[in-house]
């Protein structure tokens, strides 16, 4: 049987130049300060102190915008450490770039597919039940900007998790076990705090880590880091863009807004873990998690 991950260890091959475990340490550490005092870099950028509090809210299209472009800040972080770390470059991470940008093309316009097919599929939004609906020509406009903001902001986790993490860790320990598992546990604890009680977060972490899987499994399988980009973007995309609630953060783009909601309703125990709309939710996020790999798989014909 044929290797399905026969395209790895070419794109693994630049972190053979400086594999030390102390180097990958050192790195994760000095790309988590970086992550963390991003925003604030960026926040110094902005010219007015109003349009400060709008990226700290990310509730206008702004804020919401300047949420995800803050993370180009982090990308050049990541890009200068690995060449003060490893002494390569940006493009190291990326894969064979012809191949890549194939990738990235296929895979976004494939999942896109599935995932609108999902959205004319019931439950069907009930317009009654929504506090806005947002112009619909002005959030067409929205979409290419929203679009490359969103691409910063998947490509520079891409290139971390995907990329360096990915490739360091398979130096290491050639086991799927590292370099698949390893980054996307560190991924899914990382969107732990995306949610708003310890059982949300976790609902989150499972998410993002199975997410990560995916992504690392596209990767081995084509070489590049342009699938997981794709499968990422598409996902990300249509979280931003479809239905948010009214007054919470980066709901400034989507189209549909709920009725605003205090957080706290959902800021629950572990224990909430164990009623059946958490493990129907969860089941829910999974499967789609699934059927977006798939969907990359038959795009790709890998």
């Amino acid at each position: 049987m044929a290797n399905p991950y026969a395209a790895h260890d070419a794109f693994v091959a630049p972190g053979r130049r400086a594999p030390e475990a102390w180097r990958v340490a050192l790195m994760i550490v000095c790309f988590a300060a970086v992550f963390v005092t991003s925003p604030s870099v960026f926040a110094l950028l902005l010219p007015t102190e109003s349009a400060v509090e709008a990226f700290q809210e990310g509730t206008t299209a702004f804020g919401t915008l300047a949420q995800f472009f803050f993370f180009g800040i982090a990308a050049g972080g990541l890009v200068v450490l690995l060449r003060l770390v490893h002494g390569r470059g940006f493009w190291s991470l990326i894969g064979d770039q012809q191949l890549a940008l194939r990738h990235l093309i296929l895979v976004t316009w494939g999942v896109t597919l599935w995932l609108l097919l999902l959205q004319v599929l019931p439950p069907w939004i009930n317009p009654d039940d929504l506090a806005e609906t947002r112009n619909l020509a002005m959030w067409v406009l929205l979409i290419p900007v929203t679009l490359v903001a969103l691409l910063i902001q998947v490509g520079t986790e891409e290139l971390f998790f995907r990329g360096y993490l990915q490739q360091q860790f398979a130096v290491l320990n050639p086991s799927p076990m590292a370099w698949m598992i390893m980054p996307s546990v560190l991924f899914g604890m990382l969107h732990f705090l995306n949610g708003q009680g310890a059982a949300d977060g976790t609902l989150w972490a499972i998410w993002a880590g199975v997410l990560g899987v995916a992504c690392a499994d596209l990767t081995a399988r084509t070489g590049t880091l342009g699938a997981a980009v794709g499968l990422h973007l598409a996902n990300n995309a249509f979280a931003l863009l479809i239905v948010a609630i009214e007054g919470w953060p980066a709901s400034g783009v989507a189209l549909f807004l709920y009725p605003y909601e205090d957080p706290e309703t959902y800021a629950q125990g572990f224990e909430a873990l164990l009623d059946p709309v958490a493990v129907l939710q969860l089941f829910g996020m999974l499967t789609t998690v699934l059927i977006m790999w798939l969907a990359a798989r038959i795009a790709l014909r890998v």
